[in-house]
């Protein structure tokens, strides 16, 4: 009789401590972060003050440039980003980048790179509708990180661009606590 009672108060601690493991484990999870409404900035048009997301452009190689074909360098005898030249954006709060859209007129050509914060450089896809690179689902970037939209060849294969920044989209993601 004595092992059934002592055999039952066994199973009560270990159902009371799994119990409190789960909760434990529960409370450290974070809760889910949901991206807010999509933000899509048309940079052939000024952008908005105050803005529904706050975000800085930085040039490489000349000074910036927008105009109703988009947003580029006005530096290398063109107004779009061409090989030397680089666009560099930047977010004060977390986002999720949903797309850019990248325009190469009549003139441009599709290619080189973009790396968000930290990570490896992509190569720009080739594929276009209309002259118009669409790159999709580009991830979180963090605040303060750089989203680098680069035309230079990456490598002896890859292709070297010349566009304008046309669009971008992307939610506010919410901060950790």
């Amino acid at each position: 009789m004595m092992n059934l009672s002592f055999l039952a108060l066994l199973s009560a601690i270990s159902l009371i401590f799994s119990l409190t493991v789960k909760e434990v484990e529960a409370s450290k999870s974070p809760t889910a972060r949901v991206p807010g409404e999509a933000v899509s900035l048309d940079w052939t048009k000024p952008i908005p003050v105050p803005s529904p997301l706050t975000v800085s452009v930085s040039v490489k190689g000349g000074q910036p440039a927008q105009d109703s074909d988009g947003f580029g360098v006005k530096g290398q005898g063109s107004h779009r980003v061409d090989p030397g030249e680089a666009l560099a954006i930047r977010f004060q709060q977390d986002v999720v980048i949903d797309s850019v859209s990248l325009d190469t007129g009549l003139e441009g050509k599709v290619g080189g790179s973009f790396r968000m914060g930290n990570k490896s450089p992509k190569l720009i896809p080739a594929k276009n509708k209309d002259g118009v690179v669409r790159i999709k689902a580009l991830g979180l970037l963090k605040r303060g990180e750089m989203l680098v939209l680069d035309p230079s060849a990456q490598s002896k294969k890859a292709q070297w661009g010349s566009w304008k920044l046309v669009g971008l989209t992307a939610r506010a993601y919410p901060q950790e606590n």
